[in-house]
């Protein structure tokens, strides 16, 4: 297969999400993952996340992992950012536009890849973002991006989404999440949402500000807690678990 991006005949193992990301999840090393998609009925084990052996070549794929690294180093800065829930907390020194071609490429990805890994439509917003990840294109006002810290009672969460087409406000978006934050970037002609106040849109932006939120009241949060309750999810951290104590019990 042709690299989706630049038509180069030597693909690569591209994975959709970060593999950075992906194992942050982990709490510890011999974990594995548990990757369930709606309406399918056998969630996949992994160690290190889905990866699209057909989509993009390496020149390509480094082209995102610029931006990728970036939000990376980004995220894990900010995590360490006290305030309380609810409130909107300064970022300091923040390059927006990088935080938006990051989301950029990730939603792109998922327009691209194949229909078992969770292929996405946005209509002609791929084409556009597809311009703005790998062209360094002119960001056009139908984009931007806002960020939302996701905080469990241990500080943390141990679960990413990967991107569907949502709705924030009444402004079309694709949404995702890693590293505890949920990306919403728009994909709308009409004016950003105003449920955030104007500096956590990112566009443009050298400071910024991002949402600390219970993850309790937010989709990934709801559906992390309702997978878990349940067979197979349930079974397999009880398994995973055991592994664990059999490893402790062996050193």
């Amino acid at each position: 297969m042709a690299c989706q991006n630049c038509g180069a005949s030597d693909t690569i193992k591209a994975h959709l999400i970060p593999e950075a990301f992906v194992m942050e999840v982990k709490v510890e090393r011999g974990e594995q993952l548990l990757i369930v998609h709606e309406g399918q009925a056998r969630p996949k084990v992994s160690n290190t996340g889905n990866y699209d052996p057909s989509l993009l070549c390496a020149a390509c794929d480094g082209i995102l992992g610029r931006w990728e690294g970036y939000a990376y180093t980004l995220f894990k800065r900010l995590r360490g950012v006290r305030a309380e829930l609810g409130s909107f907390a300064a970022m300091g020194h923040v390059d927006g536009d990088q935080i938006l071609r990051f989301a950029a490429g990730i939603a792109w990805k998922f327009t691209a890849t194949q229909k078992h890994f969770g292929k996405i439509d946005i209509g002609p917003y791929s084409s556009l973002l597809k311009e703005v990840a790998f062209e360094n294109a002119p960001i056009p006002s139908s984009v931007d991006v806002a960020v939302v810290r996701l905080v469990e009672l241990d500080g943390d969460v141990y679960y990413y989404r990967e991107p569907v087409p949502a709705r924030h406000g009444g402004i079309n978006s694709v949404r995702f999440s890693v590293g505890s934050f949920v990306i919403y970037l728009k994909t709308d002609k009409r004016p950003n949402d105003r449920t955030m106040p104007p500096e956590c849109w990112l566009k443009g932006r050298s400071e910024g500000k991002f949402l600390i939120a219970p993850a309790e009241y937010f989709t990934e949060g709801k559906l992390h807690r309702e997978l878990a309750m349940k067979d197979p999810v349930r079974r397999f951290f009880g398994d995973m678990r055991t592994r664990k104590q059999t490893r402790t019990q062996n050193k």
